[in-house]
């Protein structure tokens, strides 16, 4: 069943309102169109036949077009379940790579207090095997600073991690900033000569241009990542434009099918996979391709970066009626992270006096509207660690509520949300 504004219309009233875009989109018409077209080519893409060669073809055209967008090589992409899996599989592959080299003096990461939970579990994971983790908290306004992150890197960091826009209050982080500063470091570090070398090496050269050399003396690192899931719509995810050498993506974050996302990897990066026992996308992932996934991934993302200048337009004009009204009719909400560094989509708040958030979104969602406390991925939590981690008082962390708006969002349903807020 397509997941619509239709669909919540007919099946909850007429009046209803969906505001967690953060946790999950609907997906478009014309993405639903293109996975239903994709399903006629149903054989498994591995297959040397006629009907698995084909299957290939489709795929690899799609790898192609994201490629495309992103501003990177079709070799660079991998297709995985979604942003969790895509984050997971970057982290642990670099530092596996790292880790099983012994005779390596010790291995960093620098990352940020903020980052979703697939970033910080699986660190924490990577702690109990020696890994040293650096936490760079952001400022009051849920901005991390770049040359916060950037003095925290010492001779052995391997890893800088750092999410483009947070999940929880929308707050846009300086990444390219942060990339252009990690490459400084590694042209520094090595020689402006040498970094130059070995970015023609990895122009001219075949599938893997990693050499022993690079990777003993410390050439390719830090490698730099950053988690895209939640930017697309809103925000440009031109791989360069980042200064990134990894890059993680979800579909349904950006109104395509759930169970489908990517994992963008540069050539030069050294990473293990996360799984084997297959030769799926170049031996990095070992599981039958989705055609139809990979298809709705493709028409979502090339939609979204076509279209994202147009759709911000129309959410500010949202989000700022939705700040005025929140300043006059609740003049004890905390708006939580930057007004201005942040989606124009997001509206994240604490509210002094609810007494259980979870029962509050329970409340609205009686009355027509569907938000959110925090992270989908942190449904039950007592406190948002992100809050938490912007400072002041406490009750802060613990009544958020999060409003993630379509651009189609009406004054008329902000002014519904506000009035049954005042109500709480």
């Amino acid at each position: 069943m397509e997941f619509t504004f239709g669909y919540f219309r007919k099946n909850f009233g007429k009046k209803r309102i969906y505001a967690d875009w953060a946790a999950t989109t609907p997906l478009r018409r014309e993405v639903k169109k293109s996975v239903e077209n994709a399903r006629k080519i149903w054989a498994n893409p591995s297959a040397i036949y006629r009907e698995g060669a084909e299957a290939r073809k489709a795929l690899e055209k799609m790898r192609a077009k994201s490629a495309c967008v992103l501003g990177v090589k079709p070799e660079e992409v991998y297709f995985t379940s979604g942003g969790t899996e895509s984050n997971v599989t970057i982290i642990h592959g670099v530092l596996c790579a790292c880790l099983e080299r012994s005779e390596r003096s010790g291995v960093h990461v620098v990352t940020t207090a903020i980052e979703h939970s697939s970033v910080l579990e699986t660190l924490k994971l990577f702690e109990n095997r020696g890994v040293r983790v650096t936490y760079v908290l952001p400022g009051p306004d849920g901005v991390v600073r770049a040359d916060e992150i950037l003095s925290a890197v010492r001779p052995d960091t391997v890893l800088v991690t750092c999410m483009y826009v947070n999940n929880e209050i929308g707050t846009i982080q300086p990444v390219s900033k942060i990339g252009a500063g990690v490459r400084k470091i590694r042209a520094e570090k090595f020689g402006k000569a040498q970094h130059k070398n070995r970015e023609g090496r990895e122009k001219d050269s075949g599938k893997n241009n990693m050499r022993e050399d690079d990777f003993e003396n410390n050439a390719l690192f830090p490698v730099f990542h950053v988690d895209t899931s939640q930017a697309p719509l809103w925000l440009s995810c031109e791989m360069e434009g980042l200064r990134a050498d990894a890059m993680t993506l979800d579909a349904h974050k950006m109104r395509g099918p759930k169970g489908v996302g990517a994992l963008i990897a540069r050539r030069h990066v050294p990473w293990k996979p996360l799984m084997t026992g297959g030769g799926q996308e170049r031996g990095r992932r070992p599981t039958s391709e989705s055609l139809e996934l990979v298809t709705g991934f493709t028409t979502a993302l090339e939609l979204a970066q076509r279209e994202r200048k147009q759709k911000s337009k129309r959410a500010e004009a949202v989000q700022k009626y939705f700040f005025s009204q929140v300043g006059r009719e609740l003049p004890r909400a905390v708006i939580n992270g930057s007004l201005q560094k942040r989606l124009p989509n997001n509206i994240n708040i604490s509210l002094p006096n609810i007494s259980d958030p979870e029962m509050a979104v329970l409340m609205l969602d009686k009355a027509g509207i569907a938000c959110s406390t925090k992270s989908s991925c942190m449904a039950g939590e007592e406190n948002s660690y992100v809050v938490e981690s912007l400072g002041g008082e406490k009750w802060r962390a613990r009544n958020t509520l999060r409003f993630t708006f379509s651009p189609e969002t009406t004054r008329r349903e902000i002014n519904k949300i506000i009035t049954i807020l005042k109500k709480l």
